[in-house]
């Protein structure tokens, strides 16, 4: 099968596995069954695709493979990829494989969430893989739609407010960079590859828009003072395993945008912006560890891991260099694996403990199977020496080291604060202070969860060696 074929098939694959989850009965008394396995089976063949072309170029790691349809005169829809692409995807298409099996045990019908997840799998994947402006642009705005629906189906009726806003503030930067894409359009006299933008001569006025509507679009989808209140306020009451892998997958897509597309030859007053964001990024994930530190509510401490990583790693995308552009790929594709296991694992402990009326405290020593998953998985995400994200983790923090002293120390003791609120919550977790009576039932995870999680730290573990030991 041609690198061609492969591409199209990801790209399109999830959103037919949509159609056919649509058409699935629920049975009755256990809604997941039906529409549940086959959008399973169709996140899994097209995990399955992606090993495969991952295989068929990542014998060259800095080599693209593009191809492009001519739409109409001068409109060339270009779709391609590389190794640094094809980490993102598989991250992404992992981490919502599990949001999937977190939502197994719901017992409302999940055809509506099922289907506008595959569906925005799709708008992502093409997200990732488009080249020219056009169709980066359908699937950056495109995302919005069934990103809204997943969470209108998670949220309750008067939580849409909090929605609405969230719409308004991403809305925003599909606005902004439609504009900047029409002008630059324009100029052009037709469609541009995104890697071409730089080459492109503009006036100054025109580069200063196009270049800081192009920056705005994008720090709009990022957890960092100012733009982060819309996301983390939907964040913090989304407690549907699902929709917060999909909201979270969002700066993700942010950061990959930053790596690949923006140049370094833009306006000097674009240019002097890079330093008070990146003081921005360092103040926000400040002020998130001490947030993590101070908060009760226990799953809020995972949520404020969750922000700080993501703007470790969006700070040093604009480190001014591009050698740990792949440890930054390795880094997200680790973080985003880890992240939504925890996710599912304490949305199941915080489901099982509502159920049986109980404390959250000590709840995992009635829950073996969840509890070694748990304990393993917290274990990587504060940076074990043995996980995948500590020697990419430590690549990154040496550069910022070498970038700025200071920035450096405070990103250090930032890392430091949220693991050690990841600690707490699991000693909290797995303490026996609380004891339960004998009579209660406390629902482990299931054998198929378990075997699951297991992989994928089996994954994260070989992944310390060897990071592309699946496909090379």
């Amino acid at each position: 099968m041609s690198i061609e074929t492969l591409i199209i098939l990801i790209m399109c694959l999830p959103v037919f596995g949509g159609l056919f989850v649509l058409n699935a009965k629920d049975s009755y008394g256990y809604t997941f069954k039906n529409a549940g396995h086959v959008a399973l089976l169709t996140l899994t063949a097209n995990t399955c695709l992606l090993l495969t072309l991952f295989s068929k170029i990542s014998s060259a790691l800095e080599k693209k493979y593009a191809f492009s349809y001519l739409l109409w005169d001068r409109v060339i829809l270009s779709f391609g990829a590389d190794v640094l692409t094809l980490v993102f995807v598989l991250g992404v298409q992992i981490a919502l494989l599990l949001g999937v099996l977190g939502i197994k045990k719901e017992h409302r019908s999940q055809k509506g969430i099922l289907f506008y997840s595959l569906f925005y799998l799709s708008l992502m994947n093409g997200y990732f893989f488009a080249q020219d402006i056009l169709s980066f642009y359908i699937c950056f705005a495109g995302q919005l739609f069934p990103l809204y629906m997943l969470l209108g189906f998670a949220f309750s009726e008067s939580e849409n407010k909090k929605l609405a806003y969230l719409l308004v503030h991403y809305f925003l930067g599909a606005v902004l960079l439609l504009a900047a894409f029409v002008l630059m359009m324009h100029t052009k006299k037709g469609d541009v590859l995104i890697e071409h933008l730089s080459m492109v001569h503009l006036s100054y006025k025109k580069s200063l828009f196009i270049w800081g509507g192009i920056f705005f679009a994008l720090m709009l989808r990022m957890p960092i003072w100012p733009f982060h209140n819309a996301l983390t306020t939907v964040l913090a009451k989304t407690s549907n395993p699902l929709a917060f892998i999909a909201l979270n997958i969002l700066p993700m897509s942010g950061i990959y945008a930053f790596m690949r597309y923006w140049p370094q030859d833009i306006p000097i007053e674009i240019q002097l912006l890079s330093p008070i964001f990146q003081f921005l990024c360092v103040l926000t994930m400040f002020f998130a560890s001490i947030g993590g530190y101070l908060s009760s509510v226990k799953e809020q401490k995972l949520h404020h891991y969750i922000f700080v990583y993501t703007l470790l790693y969006l700070f040093a995308v604009f480190l001014p260099t591009d050698v740990i552009r792949l440890n930054i790929a390795y880094c997200v594709f680790s973080f985003l694996l880890m992240s939504s296991c925890l996710i599912v694992l304490q949305a199941h402990i915080h489901r099982e403990s509502e159920k049986n009326n109980l404390e959250i405290k000590g709840v995992l020593c009635y829950m073996p199977r969840t509890s070694l998953c748990y304990s393993l998985f917290t274990l990587a995400a504060i940076g074990l020496p043995v996980s995948a994200l500590f020697w990419n983790n430590f690549m990154i923090v040496s550069e910022i080291f070498n970038y700025h002293l200071y920035a450096g120390t405070a990103v250090v003791l930032t890392m430091a604060l949220v693991s050690s609120c990841l600690l707490a919550n699991l000693y909290d977790l797995k303490s026996q202070d609380c004891s339960l009576s004998p009579p209660l039932k406390i629902k482990d995870i299931d054998v198929l969860s378990f075997i699951v999680c297991l992989c994928i730290m089996l994954v994260l573990l070989l992944s310390f060696v060897h990071p592309l030991w699946f496909v090379v």
